[in-house]
């Protein structure tokens, strides 16, 4: 591998992850500064693009996965410039398309390691943040198609799309973990299923997940012995 793949690939998890946690601790943070929203945008931006860096070229997903990028980021653009009034379910479609389309590239990529390491670490946290966002805009896209599928004291009226997006991804992290404040809570039966599913993947991701680390990591301790 030359020194311009080992640069490309030795830190994209890691690089995603900066950027994943930036934008889900630091920007609600910043509602109160000037032209907040598009400092959102941009962080939110950086993820999906940190994102896409970490598939490999050779990948049958990495073509699908460009265009994806590309319509979804040039729609939010537009719409946080003012340059189209787009609506809010083509955006949120298209990222429910690519942000699936990451959860599958990650999972392939975590369950095909042979061997524990930092960048595997980072994929599997990265992972899991992903299945988060993932939720929230499907969480959000259902209330788009059926509004009143979410109500409480938590949905509070939203200036902007992605600030709405802010809402929904806190209710799925609370779901995911199961912490369930009740401050936002679904009031349909799709929207509860939706829940209901998104708390079982939850529970189930992590005890796979740490089956699946025990597993390379008795493999290659075995490996290890035998050499």
């Amino acid at each position: 591998m030359n020194i311009e793949k080992i640069v490309r690939f030795r830190f994209r998890f890691q690089n995603l992850l900066v950027w994943l946690f930036l934008y889900i601790v630091v920007s609600p943070f910043l509602t109160a500064i000037p032209n907040a929203n598009l400092v959102v945008q941009f962080l939110f931006t950086a993820v999906l693009f940190s994102a896409v860096y970490t598939i490999h070229r050779e990948s049958h997903i990495m073509w699908p996965a460009l265009a994806l990028l590309t319509l979804s980021t040039t729609l939010i653009w537009c719409n946080a410039l003012g340059l189209l009034n787009i609506s809010g379910k083509a955006i949120d479609s298209l990222l429910v398309f690519y942000l699936g389309l990451l959860v599958f590239s990650f999972s392939r990529y975590i369950f095909k390691a042979k061997q524990i390491d930092l960048e595997l670490i980072s994929a599997a946290l990265c992972l899991y943040l992903l299945l988060a966002l993932l939720w929230g805009s499907i969480f959000m896209l259902l209330e788009e198609f059926m509004p009143g599928s979410f109500a409480g004291a938590g949905l509070v009226p939203a200036g902007s799309i992605r600030e709405e997006f802010h809402y929904f991804n806190y209710l799925s992290f609370i779901t995911i973990t199961t912490l369930g404040y009740g401050d936002i809570t679904p009031q349909t039966p799709p929207a509860m299923a939706l829940c209901q599913v998104e708390a079982i993947l939850g529970q189930f991701f992590t005890a796979v997940l740490v089956a699946r680390l025990v597993g390379v990591q008795v493999a290659q301790s075995f490996t290890g012995k035998k050499e």
